[in-house]
């Protein structure tokens, strides 16, 4: 049967519909077209953007770097150190030198043995032996076999074109491994700073170590204060290289000329310095000191003839020995310097006019009670009749007390000062060192220092003041360098005499002196006194301060003086540190003063004068 069916329209807008747009919302193609243009060019706008902004980065911002990278794959600078200056002593005897050494360095990608072969072959040629090893094989199996490690690592590294395999080869050791002909191994010369006399004047000359950026820099003594001038300038060639590295033949070459460093020559003799370091050792063996000093000086001219301490280093070794040993302690180390120091007390109170030699110490019958401290003689002994002469002489406390109170604390520290006391000395060395006055002087402060004690100062600025006394109260700046020599303007630079004042008068100088011999001769240790040469002199055995107070067993042993007494060519200072065979200086470093005066009137062709 069949069945009717009845149409019904679908309302406009359900799905289904077929209705078409009005004719204003119809995309035409020329529409269609003119949108994908204008997306493109914002597109393309963008990305040119990005592009000019990335090359305002690269060019711009990281121009510098960009052309150094560069450069660096066609540029080569190769560098060349200049040849630091020598130092001599005055009579022509090289102290320091450059010695020629070796880098060891392979360039592993072109070997053809492997890195255990080639460290095998080498290591045992590399060995340095010192005499401790010599005697012990074994520490030369051990040695070897750590350099046999050091190399292997380095030549296993992937990568590596190059490598440094050991440094300051010897000449010896080059040409061993030259005669294994081992592809790949190749040397670079370069110069170390060598010392041909060991530890001689090795508180003088200082070292050359590496600083912070690893490049060589001189420390204490002349390579630490003339680094500059000994220093050489650096060579520098710029050139285009090829794939292999090597100098394009039609490249022009950018150099800047190697200079090497000035030439230092000192005013120290050898034969006298030899002397003076010899004696010194000797004499702190026979008195058992733990150390000791001795420095000589022209008082005319401020030159230094001899400077030595002991215990000493050997410059070329420094690394070998505890750092303390490598200051100058004539210039470095502040002491008290005791009994020696009465001379500038007397010195000063002659040219105020407050003493003369005769002069009758009225306070010199018994001890001095300051408060709560009582000040004794050094014997414990005491004159009433006391004179200025005699008290020099006998080392009497109690009269230079007397002399310090006579001048008062102002006038006695402004002769101080004008001896140099507490002021660097401004010679040619690294650690020079002031020694500044306390600012709140007590009576107790004049009256200690009056004889040395409570009172710091340095080996150089005594031997600085007492020159005064020796050069007719002019005082003169020490100086331990003769000249400079310029080798690239060749010219030589010689240094000056300075004169630093007028410290006392000509007459007071000459006064002072005069006392100074009868110290010497009537003295405790007048039994060291030469029999050919006068000498003015005085001894000094002061205490040392430790943890506020000073130490009752041990002593500074010292004695300063110049000769001939009229016409002074030297005068000079010995020190000795805690001398275990007798506490007393005219026991110890009296008799080892004479002993060195003695060689130097042969050395310096002193005729004699009594």
């Amino acid at each position: 049967m069949a069945r009717n069916f009845e149409y019904h329209p679908v309302p406009s807008g359900t799905a289904g519909s077929r209705r078409k747009p009005p004719s204003s919302e119809r995309k035409t193609p020329e529409k269609e077209a003119s949108f994908r243009s204008r997306f493109l060019l914002f597109a393309i706008y963008f990305l040119l953007l990005g592009v000019i902004a990335r090359l305002f980065y690269w060019q711009v911002i990281h121009k510098t770097r960009l052309q150094a990278e560069a450069e660096s794959q066609y540029r080569r600078t190769v560098t060349h150190q200049g040849q630091r200056g020598k130092i001599m002593t005055s009579d022509g005897y090289i102290l320091v030198n450059n010695a020629p050494v070796y880098r060891l360095f392979a360039e592993p990608h072109i070997m053809k043995k492997t890195p255990l072969e080639v460290s095998q072959a080498i290591a045992p040629l590399l060995v340095d032996v010192t005499p401790e090893m010599a005697s012990q094989p074994a520490m030369i199996t051990q040695e070897r076999q750590s350099l046999e490690g050091s190399i292997l690592t380095k030549l296993s590294q992937p990568g590596r074109k190059w490598v440094a395999l050991k440094q300051k080869v010897t000449n010896e050791q080059k040409q061993a491994i030259d005669s294994l002909d081992i592809d790949g191994l190749g040397f670079e010369e370069y110069f170390v700073r060598d010392y041909p006399e060991a530890s001689t004047a090795a508180h003088i000359l200082g070292f050359v170590g590496k600083n912070q950026a690893g490049e060589d820099q001189g420390y204490f003594g002349i390579e630490g204060s003339l680094d500059k001038e000994l220093r050489g300038q650096s060579d520098r060639q710029t050139f285009n290289k090829d794939a292999l590295g090597f100098h394009l033949f039609f490249d022009d070459l950018e150099e800047t000329p190697i200079t090497n460093g000035r030439d230092v020559v000192l005013t120290i003799r050898r034969d006298i310095q030899h002397t003076v370091e010899e004696s010194l050792k000797t004499g702190i063996e026979r008195y058992g000191a733990v150390g000791g000093d001795v420095v000589i000086m022209d008082p005319k001219t401020g030159q230094i003839l001899a400077m030595a301490s002991y215990p000493n280093y050997e410059p070329g070794l420094f690394y070998e020995y505890p750092s303390q040993y490598h200051k100058n302690p004539i210039i470095a180390n502040t002491f008290e310097p005791g009994s020696i120091f009465k001379v500038l007390t007397v010195a000063a109170g002659i040219d105020a006019g407050v003493i003369n030699e005769n002069t009758i110490c009225t306070k010199c019958a018994t001890a001095r009670q300051i408060g709560e401290y009582t000040i004794r003689t050094w014997n414990d002994t005491y004159n009433p009749d006391t004179t200025i002469i005699d008290g020099l002489a006998k080392s009497d406390n109690t009269a230079m007390i007397f002399i310090a109170e006579l001048l008062g604390e102002k006038r006695f520290t402004e002769y101080l000062k004008k001896f140099g006391i507490g002021n660097a000395t401004h010679i040619e060395l690294q650690e020079d060192t002031p020694t500044p006055f306390r600012k709140d002087w007590k009576f107790i402060d004049l009256a200690t220092s009056s004889f040395g004690q409570g009172i710091a100062t340095t080996g150089m600025q005594m031997i600085r003041a007492v020159g005064a006394i020796a050069n007719d109260g002019k005082m003169m700046r020490p100086t331990i360098i003769s000249k400079v020599i310029d080798h690239q303007k060749e010219t030589e630079i010689p240094v000056q005499p300075v004169e630093e004042g007028q410290v006392v008068s000509a007459e007071s100088a000459r006064r002072v002196g005069v006392m100074m011999e009868y110290a010497a001769q009537k003295g405790e240790a007048q039994w060291t006194r030469s029999k050919t040469h006068s000498v003015a002199g005085k001894t000094g055995t002061a205490q040392i301060p430790i943890a506020g107070h000073y130490d009752q067993e041990n002593t500074i042993a010292s004695f300063i003086g110049f000769s001939p007494v009229e016409e002074p060519k030297f005068v000079m200072l010995v020190t000795l540190r805690q001398p275990q065979s007798s506490q007393w200086a005219s026991e110890t470093a009296a008799p080892l003063w004479y002993n060195i005066a003695n060689k130097l009137y042969l050395l310096l062709n002193i005729p004699a004068d009594r």
